[in-house]
């Protein structure tokens, strides 16, 4: 049923509308009410309904106003105004913000009833444009009603889902099968029907496939946000194993007789014991069977500890995308990981002040022009012809932040601005300020600003009134 906010300083008029009008008749219900603006304001911005009656004159935000937040914020509630005849013109007025309707006081319930029929047919309009973004919150979310409702209008509803993810420059053609981006060069899939796997393997031929993930069995919309992870994982698996570039087994690197002893020596800082065992897992057949995600949090487990890795907080992985953007393979990455734990800060070269100046200012005109490309720091050691060690330091003594957290911030900012000056839908905005993982961009940005995307946009919206 549709959740309706009814809004008026008259409890009488609360009373008698929550209880004569059927309202379920018409496929809503009364989940809400409101005696002030500001109670039917406080509802509106965090648990937006589905329909909002309010009284024109309520006091605090009148129903004018909440109606222009309403349509500012744009939030997908349908507006019915109750007004007097001395309210008229206000009501008229209201049109604007698009507002359904009015019924003038005493309601007629005759003419609530019209209203509400008219704000159902839209709703039900308005839900069949629930967007790609959307869905991809829910999964971030564990939304299993908002997952449902995008599986139910694509005309995908069962009791089971089939799962299967590509790194690939576009979506892959597959009949019956649900696709939606999930970032640039990420694709993923659902189905009702298992994938046929020879129709994969095709795929895999065009250059422009670098794998797939296919999840080995069905699974419900619990195990749904799991599931859809180590899938779009799987995809990533050429990483380990370039011959395979279709997988669809995911493991855990902890259960490799290796961890252990790497974890150990990890913890008590043992350098020359660390890079024997790296060696030995570089070595040992058996990692091709694990996942891009153990490899990665490998990766930085080691790079976390400043007495194994100094100086080498800006190699941060933040995902799988990144990390075969950085290194070929798993053994290129293996090698990296023993060359940063062999270094040591006297074997940087040293630069002179002016050099180190005008190596500065070569690194950060690249940055600032190509922030929204998928850089890092090897790329810009590249350009100046540096090692990326030593452009780590200088980067965090001349601009007193560490590279990372530099470009992370200036693609915040940039996301910010296209926020509040573009209808640039939020997945679109990740992928053209250098943000290559969608969830990533979502956590991030809260992390930066303490509100979602989408929280930001509307509290823009909100203050511009």
């Amino acid at each position: 049923m549709y959740q309706v906010l009814l809004a008026d300083d008259e409890q009488s008029i609360l009373d008698s509308m929550i209880h004569h009008f059927p309202w379920e008749k018409y496929g809503t219900r009364v989940a809400y009410t409101a005696s002030t603006g500001k109670q039917a304001y406080d509802i509106l911005v965090t648990t937006p309904p589905d329909i909002a009656v309010l009284d024109i004159r309520i006091p605090g935000y009148s129903g004018l106003e909440l109606s222009r937040i309403i349509s500012q914020n744009r939030l997908k509630t349908q507006i019915i105004i109750m007004s007097g005849y001395a309210e008229f013109s206000y009501a008229q007025k209201a049109i604007q913000y698009g507002v359904l309707g009015y019924c003038l006081k005493p309601v007629e319930y005759d003419e609530l009833a019209s209203l509400l029929l008219k704000a159902v047919h839209n709703l039900q309009h308005t839900r069949s444009t629930f967007t790609p973004d959307d869905f991809l919150d829910a999964i971030e979310d564990n939304d299993t009603e908002k997952i449902s409702r995008y599986l139910e209008e694509n005309h995908i509803v069962q009791d089971n889902y089939y799962l299967a993810s590509s790194v690939s420059e576009s979506a892959l053609k597959l009949p019956g099968t649900l696709a939606f981006r999930v970032a640039s060069s990420q694709y993923g899939y659902l189905s009702c029907v298992p994938y046929d796997r020879e129709l994969l393997n095709q795929s895999l031929l065009s250059p422009d496939v670098q794998g797939i993930g296919l999840y080995p069995r069905p699974v419900d919309l619990h195990g749904f946000r799991s599931a859809f992870y180590k899938c779009t994982a799987m995809s990533y698996h050429f990483f380990l194993e370039p011959d395979r570039k279709l997988c669809s087994v995911y493991h855990d690197f902890s259960a490799l007789p290796l961890m252990s002893q790497i974890q150990n020596a990890i913890s008590f800082d043992e350098k020359g014991k660390l890079c024997d065992l790296l060696t030995q897992l570089k070595e040992n057949e058996g990692y091709k069977m694990y996942s891009i995600h153990s490899a990665r949090q490998l990766f930085n487990m080691i790079i976390a500890n400043p007495r194994l890795a100094a100086n080498s907080q800006d190699y941060f992985i933040h995902s799988h995308r990144q990390l075969t953007h950085d290194y070929a393979s798993f053994r290129d990455m293996i090698d990296c990981l023993i060359q940063i734990i062999n270094a040591s800060p006297e074997e940087q070269a040293e630069e002179t002040a002016s050099q180190n100046n005008t190596y500065f200012l070569k690194i950060m005109k690249y940055i600032n022009t190509y922030y929204n490309e998928n850089i890092t720091l090897k790329d810009v050691a590249k350009v100046v012809n540096l090692n990326p060690n030593y452009i780590s330091q200088l980067f965090k003594k001349s601009a007193g932040t560490t590279f990372s957290h530099y470009l992370t911030s200036l693609r915040i900012t940039n996301a910010k601005k296209m926020l509040t000056a573009t209808d640039t839908s939020i997945n679109d905005i990740s992928m053209q300020t250098g943000f290559n993982d969608y969830f990533y961009f979502l956590k991030t940005f809260k992390k930066y600003t303490g509100n979602t995307p989408s929280e930001y946009r509307n509290a823009y919206y909100d203050k511009r009134g």
